[in-house]
């Protein structure tokens, strides 16, 4: 009976899918529906013998849907610009093809590039036809070739197959494959070009993906699988980098002419390439430093909390204290640094600062709470460190940090960040650290995504400029007695889409660093009294996974509750058969007592037979002598009998005789079967002389896996070089902008060449224009000198030539967009002369 229908869309790793379908099930076992020569279609749908257990090929999903319908569907996608770029290169590769006719056909023959292989009708498109416009949801697995690894580990799990060796199939045989895969997506116009011939096939592409994060959110199952994943791409993201012969380091260059001008100008970058002193790539597993916002830092090795965040949240906050310019007024929220400063804090000057911490007592600290805190103390910076996600949340679960909140308000964190802002002195920084990623709502804590932290500006008001996330994801984590190793990294946010607080590591798997400034006033007004968000917030991991047992727990038990009720069925039943029973057993007792009675009849009969008998005994008797008289003639016969039997022992004597000989026969026999033992044993090392093959052909598999991995990585270096490119467009952008303040300048100065009539007037408007520009650099000194050497040259009075520069300032200011502060204009002015 048909258990699995695999669709079959070209170069989504199916042929790798079909030979795990061949381990599971046995190639006998799969049904195989492709057009190909080698592999015949010879059945109809309503004709396929019952010992197919699998139905693999090109096919639409529909056309088995009135034969099997209760088969679990499953399918492998991919990008479809992806898919059709493999497609393109594997069939221009093939051997080649007589039939000029098929679309390999023309490739190999006609088709001039990749652009015209998208306009062909025949690959337009391709991934619709597979599913006939069906909702992937109906489908009991969709996998993705991106992913397939990942994927395939939870297939196996959820189907139970076990000691599956992968291997890849079908793969390109071109050495240069991966260089014209580069050059394609290098190329914006052949992408545009695929995009726009499969509109149909991009429509649904998010759908897939979807369904993979819903599938991966409900399943407690992935946690080795994402241990093992993470793993694999740290390493993979570091392999290609050493692997790189030249890297290029873009370091910014500012020209020295004042704090001013370098706000004004735009940056310069050089390109410095970087080249590995010894040539050859090396890899180190656990590192004493990690990267973030492009500088280095040790991990914090002071074994207090540890290994969690704080391995990466103490150095980046004492990096942050450090880097403060002058002597601040600092505030800490939650007592952390308090446990590392003795070891940093000194040599680095940053000791003085205020502790507001609701439950821990520290010197310097004060036991209140953040949002009852008064907001007419402003303070230059602010750190908070894996604290704020617990305000307005119960107490942890081990009743060591929090109390008992009996109203817990859900965005209790974002309204304590608010806070934190409202603190802030104009030009104030802060620091904060959270778990992050999806949402999720662990009582005595929030862990941040992305939707929560947006709430910040949408509903607190906070300015969108000033808000700054950088996300680190912890990739691997081993602990050895006192000693331990971490490796965390940078990512994106978008790369951390399954993170979730105490999976699988314990505590946070990554933290969002929140940097707060550009605070230019005190105007900002904290207002907390607002609506809660309807926010779907998810199950913590240990919520979920109690959830998971309890429920497996309430299935085992409605399953055993089930067998009672059906064994109570069963006792009843056997009871109504012994009642039944023991009314019959009443009724042949009855009849048995009945009976006692004939049988008492019956005796009295009997002894009057036994008087009859007794007469014939003594009759007996009589005949018994002459039986006597008989027996003596017997005795003369067994003399003649044991004649008989000396003669048969000597027959049997000659057949003792006969078993030696026999015996002899079989230990020859057992000599013969030792050698045949022999040369099984010889027959056993030739097996394993075979399996010593079978391992050095394993081991080349692998090879073409890290081929496979090393293609991964240079596609992730063309997605890097697209997006220097677009930091470069912006660079240009910014020259444009410049070159326009240019042009400005010179259609003043066209003005001012035609107003040359008099010369003190031409004088006067060039010493305008020069405390114009120093107003607009903001160098107040300077106008005022220039504006005192208009007095000089003016044609009007002293009056006149202020309201007249003030209406010039004010045409300026409004044509570029500004307010003119005419407060600070007169003053400067009045104050030089």
């Amino acid at each position: 009976m048909v258990e699995l229908i695999v669709v079959h869309v070209p170069k989504t790793a199916g042929s790798t899918f079909q030979v795990i379908l061949n381990q599971v099930y046995g190639c006998e076992h799969i049904y195989y529906d492709y057009l190909e020569g080698s592999r015949p279609r010879v059945y109809q749908p309503g004709e396929i013998p019952s010992e197919f257990r699998v139905i693999h090929g090109h096919f639409p999903i529909a056309k088995y849907d009135d034969f099997f319908p209760d088969a679990k569907r499953i399918i492998w996608l991919r990008h479809p610009v992806n898919l059709l770029v493999s497609l393109y290169f594997y069939w221009l590769h093939l051997p080649l093809v007589n039939n000029n006719h098929t679309i390999v056909g023309k490739i190999q023959t006609s088709i001039r590039g990749i652009d015209e292989f998208a306009e062909q009708p025949e690959v337009r498109n391709i991934l619709y036809p597979h599913t006939c416009g069906k909702n992937l949801s109906d489908f009991y697995f969709v996998g993705l070739q991106e992913f397939f690894q990942e994927d395939l580990a939870e297939l196996k799990i959820m189907r139970g197959w076990k000691n599956i060796r992968n291997s890849y199939e079908n793969l390109n045989p071109n050495p240069k494959y991966h260089e014209y895969i580069q050059k394609v997506f290098a190329t914006q116009k052949i992408i545009d070009n695929l995009v726009e011939n499969n509109q149909q096939d991009l429509a649904f592409d998010q759908e897939p993906l979807n369904l993979r994060a819903n599938r991966r959110k409900e399943s407690i199952l992935r946690q080795p699988i994402m241990v093992e994943w993470n793993r694999y791409q740290y390493q993979l993201r570091q392999f290609t980098q050493l692997l790189k012969p030249t890297n290029f380091q873009v370091e910014p260059t500012v020209e020295k002419t004042g704090e001013a001008s370098q706000l004004l100008k735009p940056t310069n970058f050089q390109v410095k390439p970087t080249v590995e002193k010894t040539g050859k790539a090396s890899l180190k597993k656990w590192k004493r430093t990690f990267l973030f916002n492009k500088q280095k830092f040790y991990y914090n090795r002071i074994k207090i909390n540890n290994p969690t965040e704080r391995a990466v949240e103490i150095p980046i906050a004492f990096n942050f204290l450090a880097a403060l310019n002058k002597p601040a007024s600092i505030l800490e929220v939650g007592n952390v640094l308090s446990h590392y400063e003795n070891h940093l804090s000194e040599r680095l000057g940053i000791t003085s600062r205020r502790i507001v911490d609701k439950f821990e007592v520290e010197v310097g600290g004060d036991n209140e709470d953040l949002m009852n805190r008064s907001s007419d103390k402003k303070y230059d910076a602010i750190v908070s460190l894996s604290t704020v996600e617990h305000i307005g949340q119960k107490g942890d679960t081990s009743a060591k940090y929090g109390g008992q909140e009996e109203n817990r308000d859900l965005e209790g964190p974002l309204k304590a960040i608010a806070k934190i802002y409202d603190l802030l002195a104009p030009d104030g920084k802060a620091l904060i650290t959270v778990p992050f990623r999806k949402i999720i709502d662990g009582e005595w804590y929030i862990q941040f995504s992305k939707e929560y932290l947006y709430l910040l500006c949408k509903k607190y008001e906070i300015p969108k400029e000033a808000v700054s996330v950088n996300c680190l994801k912890l990739i691997d984590r081993e602990t050895n007695g006192s000693s331990f190793n971490v490796l965390w990294e940078e990512l994106d946010a978008r790369e951390l889409s399954y993170v979730e607080y105490g999976s699988p590591f314990s505590q946070a798997n990554a933290i969002a660093v929140i940097e707060l400034s550009n605070k230019l006033s005190s105007d900002f007004h904290l207002n907390l009294n607002v609506e809660p968000s309807p926010l779907l917030y998810n199950m913590s991991y240990e919520t979920r996974i109690e959830f998971e047992q309890n429920k497996t727990l309430l299935q085992q038990t409605q399953s055993e509750l089930a067998e009672f009720q059906l064994q109570l069925q069963l006792t009843e039943s056997e009871l109504e058969q012994s009642q039944a029973l023991q009314q019959q057993t009443q009724s042949e007792l009855e009849q048995s007592q009945l009976q006692i009675h004939q049988t008492q009849s019956e005796l009295e009969q009997s002894q009057a037979l036994q008087q009859q008998t007794q007469s014939e005994l003594e009759q007996s008797q009589l005949q018994l002598h002459q039986t006597q008289s008989e027996l003596e003639q017997s005795q003369s016969l067994l003399y003649q009998t044991q004649s008989e039997l000396e003669q048969s022992q000597s027959l049997l004597y000659q057949t003792q005789s006969e078993l030696e000989q026999s015996q002899a026969i079989q230990h020859q026999t057992q000599k013969e079967l030792e050698q045949s033992q022999l040369q099984l044993h010889q027959t056993q090392g030739e097996l394993e002389q075979s399996q010593a093959l079978q391992h050095q052909t394993q081991s080349e598999l692998e090879q073409s896996q890290a081929i496979q991995q090393q293609t991964q990585s240079e596609l992730e270096q063309s997605q890097l070089q697209l997006h220097q490119t677009q930091s470069e467009l912006e660079q240009s952008q910014l020259q444009l902008h410049q070159a326009q303040s240019e042009l400005e300048r010179l259609k003043f100065s066209q003005v001012k060449v035609r107003e040359t009539e008099v010369k003190s007037q031409m004088q006067y408007k060039d010493l305008l224009w020069e405390g114009w520009y120093a107003y607009c650099k903001g160098d107040r000194a300077e106008m005022a000198n220039f504006l005192k050497e208009s007095l000089k040259c003016t044609p009007f009075s002293t009056t006149e030539t202020v309201l007249n520069s003030l209406e010039i300032f004010t045409r300026f200011s409004s044509e570029k967009g500004d307010i003119l502060d005419t407060n600070t204009l007169v003053t400067q002015q009045n104050g030089k002369n």
